[in-house]
């Protein structure tokens, strides 16, 4: 008897019944091209959702403390299991057209129900089974690593509070490690960069910001061709002027939210420094610029400092500015004592330096314990290693069947 007819007789007594387990329906002719839909239309989706989900829920404060990371480690195992449970193994219901049903000969039980009746999936349909398996978790893991990566900390503050300097030192790694740094992105820095004529490509915002402010004192004192936009002038105006705020605003903050997405996105994928395990943006206005900008960060830190302390160190940082106008640019802003209640994190920089520092450690700490679980378990990962173990185990299984004496 060839291999494959005896296979297809062959029955498993003591498994539990098909109902109660994780199912896959290998489909034929128009369920081939379901199955092809399903995994470009649905997995990758599913997958960047859940991530999403799941990273949030692991890095809220639970256990955090007391536990450091078992919370994390939990949430995204438990989260893991559901998925290669409900998700991974999700079938459509049974029909006419949908044949090729066997039990896959793998220690993970992939039962697939005929009749009541079990048979061991031949060599040809166990590849087919496998292939489709892989590719399940395969997609799910390119959405669900785009998840994560879209996942930063965002580091805020009032102005004179100190965020540059937390800033700095979150850049370096800590001295219990040197993989703990943050990979920092300055979005002062790209609303800078897009300001200067022809520096950022289509990305340039210089001439609107010139047409929008047609007529004002805007550039600074240079004989080039094209003179460049003097920051500080344009600041004297936008703080006396709502209505020019907003205009500028209008302006310049869809082009940073595009350079900083993409910033994001490569530096979660593929990190410009080997030191790096988060990756975080420094935003000042990080609540002025609305719910949206808000949603993208899981953890918000925020730097703040007293409002008189605020005040003295913007008029010592910037001696060419009267107390009123450093007050104007303290009011454009929401109170840093607001920011606070609605932070995850808040270091108060009142203090020295070394007090600072201590502040910074412990937040560092915090976010990792939040962020990262034990072994670098991410559902990602598990996924992926889960649905090529199944795959390797399924496939040798079947060499040594096929090559057992009598089949």
């Amino acid at each position: 008897m060839k291999h494959r007819d005896k296979v297809a007789t062959i029955h498993t007594s003591g498994i539990k019944s098909a109902s109660t387990l994780p199912l896959i329906q290998l489909y034929q002719n128009k369920g081939i091209m379901m199955e092809c839909l399903l995994l470009l239309c649905f997995f990758p989706p599913m997958g960047f959702v859940i991530s999403i989900l799941t990273e949030r829920l692991a890095s809220r404060n639970i256990l955090t403390k007391a536990l450091p990371r078992v919370w994390t480690t939990l949430v995204k195992c438990a989260s893991s299991y559901l998925v290669w449970n409900h998700l991974i193994f999700f079938t459509w219901p049974s029909g006419s057209g949908f044949g090729a049903i066997c039990h896959l000969p793998t220690l993970s039980l992939l039962v697939f129900p005929s009749h009541g009746e079990f048979g061991i999936c031949d060599t040809n349909s166990s590849i087919k089974i496998t292939s489709m398996l892989f590719a399940r978790c395969f997609l799910f893991y390119i959405g669900a690593r785009l998840g994560a990566t879209l996942q930063p900390v965002g580091l805020t503050g009032g102005i004179a509070c100190g965020k540059s300097t937390v800033s700095k030192l979150l850049r370096e790694p800590s001295k219990e490690s040197n993989k703990d740094a943050f990979a920092m992105i300055d979005v002062d820095l790209i609303a800078h960069d897009i300001l200067v004529p022809g520096k950022m490509g289509s990305y340039c915002g210089y001439k609107r910001v010139v047409e929008a402010f047609a007529g004002a004192d805007l550039f600074t004192e240079s004989k080039k061709e094209v003179p460049f936009i003097d920051r500080r002038k344009l600041g004297d105006i936008i703080f006396r002027d709502t209505g020019k705020r907003r205009a500028l605003n209008r302006i310049t903050h869809p082009l940073i939210s595009k350079i900083m997405m993409m910033q994001i996105v490569q530096e979660g994928l593929c990190s410009s420094k080997t030191n790096t395990s988060i990756v975080s943006v420094d935003i000042p206005l990080l609540y002025e610029v609305g719910l949206v900008m808000r949603l993208l960060f899981g953890i918000k830190i925020v730097i703040a400092c007293k409002e008189d302390v605020q005040l003295k160190r913007l008029m010592e940082r910037n001696r060419d500015l009267t107390k009123e106008q450093c007050q104007d640019r303290i009011d454009s802003q929401i109170p840093v004592s607001k920011k606070a209640k609605m932070a995850d994190i808040v270091i108060w920089n009142n203090g020295s330096m070394d007090d600072l520092s201590f502040q910074v450690s412990d937040a560092r700490s915090e976010v990792l314990a939040r962020t990262h679980a034990f072994l670098g378990v991410s559902l990602a990962r598990l996924i992926l290693v889960a649905g090529l173990l199944t795959a390797v185990h399924a496939l040798l299984s079947v060499i040594v069947l096929s090559k057992e004496p009598g089949l």
